[in-house]
């Protein structure tokens, strides 16, 4: 069951339809599409907004503007295809709640599968320490309810299960991509010649929540003094901030390389985008190209000499993310100039073999690989044999040997 499309914009402020993705599924694949009431304008008053925003503890409300649709939608397919076991994808996190209903009603064993973080999800503070704990309680809920729960990184499954209480229900199936590849083994950028950069996808900052985060409570307005945060998560890493710096750092030093680099970015422009890349004299090197279908994307990527990719920083731990463009990355052929932090995705990135990795805590040694590789070019090995394993049917037949258990 999915989201009917011309529901979408009663549910999302932001959303993008790309129509030719839906063509790739096997046409035994049935979709049973769902209405939605509107979920944007269900607030009366702005007290009332404010106290159920308040309290919405990140789940959205989804769950309630789906509920009767998904319910009856439920009942038709149980009747015709007496399923075996109730799967649940999230985000959106607040419809586990109607699989974990669905699960009770019709005795069916229950598969989560957490997409992203939940309760260590930090973009910005916790409306208080109370929030956090509320927020703890429902994911318990959640994972007490169902059989197995399915993370995509190995660090995602240690934010989940950090006293290990779950004991073996966690199973770790990554992300992954679709296309037949045929990997090169190695992998080239030839020196002295104008390098053509892409970056495909989203940053998910924001200046206002890193202020939230990073300005201690003294400095805070009253009203969140009490605001809390089981840990910092720095999202300015995820941004091209420190690309665009150790790029800037290199044109100081280096003038003539000015005409070598040049970065196209794919996808929504955020609004502090065109000032980051003037802040750092970078208008002649910079252009966003907006949101592009898959195919279109695809195609960008094929033309670019080497693709970008960011992580977000855990301070004093490790980032649990892995960008799902860094699946698609790895089957063009490409080297990929990762700007990342320490975590799941440098460490991916690393092992793919297709990696410059820089180290954005380090604006010098970073510049003087971009350097290097301008000047004398650079040859990569792809480790084929890891890469493979991404593959979607690989990931799948991982998953049905899950649903085989449940029999």
């Amino acid at each position: 069951m999915s989201l009917s499309p011309e529901y979408y914009k009663d549910v999302y402020h932001k959303y993008n339809i790309d129509e030719t993705l839906i063509e790739d599924l096997d046409v035994k694949n049935k979709i049973f599409y769902i209405k939605s009431d509107n979920v944007l304008n269900r607030y009366s008053s702005k007290l009332k907004a404010f106290i159920n925003i308040y309290f919405d503890l990140k789940r959205g409300g989804e769950a309630k503007a789906w509920s009767k649709y998904f319910f009856a939608t439920l009942k038709t397919i149980v009747l015709e295809y007496k399923p075996k076991a109730i799967f649940v994808t999230a985000p959106p996190f607040s419809i586990i709640s109607l699989a974990i209903k669905a699960s009770k009603i019709y005795k069916l064993p229950l598969i989560i599968d957490m997409r992203d973080a939940f309760s260590f999800w930090i973009t910005q503070p916790y409306g208080s320490y109370l929030h956090f704990l509320i927020t703890k309680r429902i994911e318990k809920k959640w994972f007490n309810s169902a059989q197995k729960v399915i993370g995509v990184t190995p660090q995602l499954i240690n934010d989940f299960n950090r006293a290990n209480v779950y004991k073996n229900k966690f199973v770790l199936i990554n992300n992954g991509f679709d296309n037949e590849i045929k990997i090169k083994s190695k992998i080239y950028i030839r020196p002295n010649k104008k390098l053509i950069i892409g970056y495909v996808g989203s940053f998910y900052y924001s200046p206002q929540s890193r202020n939230k985060i990073f300005t201690k409570w003294r400095k805070r307005n009253p009203k969140h003094y009490i605001n809390f945060l089981p840990r910092k998560e720095d999202w300015l890493y995820r941004s091209p901030y420190f690309v665009f710096k150790t790029i800037s750092y290199l044109f100081k030093n280096k003038a003539e390389l000015k005409e070598k680099i040049l970065l196209k970015f794919v996808g929504i422009k955020p609004y502090w985008f065109d000032d980051m890349v003037n802040s750092f004299g970078l208008e002649n090197n910079v252009s966003h190209l907006s949101w592009l279908s898959n195919k279109k994307a695809i195609e960008f990527q094929n033309s670019c000499d080497a693709l970008l990719s960011t992580s977000a920083k855990i301070i004093d731990g490790e980032d649990y993310c892995i960008a799902g463009k860094t699946y698609e990355y790895i089957t063009m052929n490409k080297p990929i100039i990762a700007f990342v932090a320490e975590g799941a995705q440098k460490q991916f990135i690393e092992k793919t073999g297709l990696g410059i990795i820089c180290n954005p805590d380090n604006i010098e040694e970073s510049a003087n690989i971009l350097k290097n590789v301008l000047d004398n070019g650079i040859t990569l090995n792809s480790n084929i044999d890891f890469i493979k394993k991404y593959h979607r049917k690989n990931l799948t037949k991982q998953l049905s040997e899950i649903f085989t258990l449940l029999r």
